[in-house]
Order: C-alpha cells, then structure tokens, then sequence
C-alpha cells in the first residue's frame, strides 16, 4: 500500500512540477490542480442544481448595471489581449502565424508572454459569471449544454496552456478567441443597453464568426501534427483538437436547427 501510494505522489509531482513551465507554475490557480477543479465543481453544482434551487421561490434579480459594467470590462480586455498579440507578436514578425515554437529564453518580452497567457486563463474563469448571471435572471433556456460544456473546457484548456505551453503556436487561440469575445460582448452591451438597435440577423452572424473561430483553430492546431519541422508540442494538438472539434459541431448543429430548419419550418406555415 505504501509503495502505491509512493508512486502516485511521485507521479503527481512529476505531472504538476517537473513537466510544468517554472515561468507560470508558481503562478495563482496554477500551481497545482485543485483551484481550478474547485471552481469548475462549484460553477456546475450552481448551474444545474444549487442555483435554480434558490432562485425556485425568488424573482429574477435586476441586473442590468452589473452586466454592463460586466461587458464593458470583458470588451476592454478582449480587445486588450488581441492588441497586445498583434502589435508585439505578429506584426513586428517576433512569432511565426505558420509554426511558432514556445521560447524558454528569460527575456522582457517573453515575461509580458507568459503574464498575458495567465491573463486569458483568468479571463475564462472570469466567463463564468455569464452562467451565474442567467441563473439568477431565470434564464434558464440559455443554459445549454453547449454553453456549460465551453465554459468548463476553455478553464480546462486555459489550465493546462498556462501551466505546460504558456506562448507559442497556442497563442494564436488567444488571439482569435479574443477578437471574437469583443464582438460577442459588445453585442451583449448593445443589447442590454439599447435593445432597439439589435437586429436579429446580428446574432446569426456571430454564431457564425464563433463557427469560423474553431474552424481556424483546428486548422492551426491541426497542420503542427503533419508538420515534422515544427517544434511546438504536437501533444498540445492532440489535446486541443478534440475539444475544437467537439465544439464546432456543438455550434453547427445549435446554427443548423436555430438559423436554417427553424426558417425553413416557418416558411411551411
């Protein structure tokens, strides 16, 4: 028994330290697991059970000022972490858009690199309130699987970016996934603030920019595997496609059945 116990504590360490990157793993919700299983565990719980549960015999709660200080919030570091990997990645040619391998060297740059990954790890454990706030408007038709099946893998998935291959070829997921969040925000900024002006063709067009999004992560993930000269960890790929592949057809099935056979069955009417 303790010869068991010896090599699952040896394992663990060697999972959690040894194989983790000592430029973020001391880093908060990091440096080791529980943090974050603790807060995916609580956020389900809450969503599906305790949540609905408290608000069974309340009124939905008024929100409205905390939502748009929310999105306001949400847009500024969307476009923030989008800016910040295109004037200093991309366009000075510092990273590669085709194959980037991570850079260990302890360089100022590499410094802001490694922070702004840990930003956008936290930004997704931040997403999560855009459940709690439905749970507590009784919007309960907005909890879908899909939804709570994002959230949860991009904490997972934001988790393990951070702590093992904070930068290179996966920095490119936070850059697109940036510019798509300040547009999705700011569609929930408009909405809440002047319902007038929403169209609903508006919606259509960013379930279709969410589609493009995992189209182009698969794309970018993907060609690292047939790419023999590419150093960025093809294990990172294996990880990540599934995820990227599970949710692209989560989003075409919700745009199939909400944008064409949901027209299509009006039109027979």
């Amino acid at each position: 028994m303790g010869t068991l116990v010896d090599n699952i504590t040896h394992y663990y360490h060697f999972v959690n330290d040894d194989l983790a990157d000592p430029r973020t793993n001391s880093f908060p919700l990091v440096s080791n697991p529980l943090p974050i299983i603790a807060i995916m565990y609580v956020y389900h719980r809450f969503v599906r059970s305790w949540g609905p549960a408290f608000m069974a015999n309340r009124p939905p709660y008024n929100l409205k000022k905390t939502i748009i200080c929310y999105n306001v919030v949400q847009i500024f570091l969307s476009i923030y972490l989008a800016m910040q990997c295109l004037t200093r990645l991309y366009l000075p040619g510092y990273y590669s858009l085709w194959c980037q391998k991570i850079i260990y060297e302890d360089t100022p740059l590499e410094r802001v690199v490694v922070s702004r990954v840990w930003l956008y790890y936290v930004i997704k454990i931040i997403d999560l309130l855009d459940t709690v706030f439905f749970v507590l408007r009784k919007k309960y038709s907005q909890i879908s699987f899909l939804h709570v099946y994002h959230h949860l893998g991009m904490c997972i998935l934001g988790f393990i970016g951070t702590k093992y291959v904070p930068g290179g070829h996966g920095i490119m997921l936070g850059f697109i996934n940036s510019m798509v969040h300040a547009v999705m925000y700011s569609y929930y900024l408009i909405s809440i603030v002047r319902p007038q002006w929403v169209r609903h063709w508006w919606k259509k067009y960013i379930t279709q920019l969410q589609i493009l999004q995992f189209l182009l992560l698969i794309l970018h993930f993907g060609h690292v595997l047939f790419e023999p000269s590419c150093e960025y960890p093809k294990w990172i790929s294996f990880m990540f496609l599934p995820h990227n592949i599970f949710i692209l057809f989560l989003f075409s099935d919700f745009y199939i059945k909400e944008y064409i056979l949901k027209k299509n069955r009006t039109k027979a009417k």
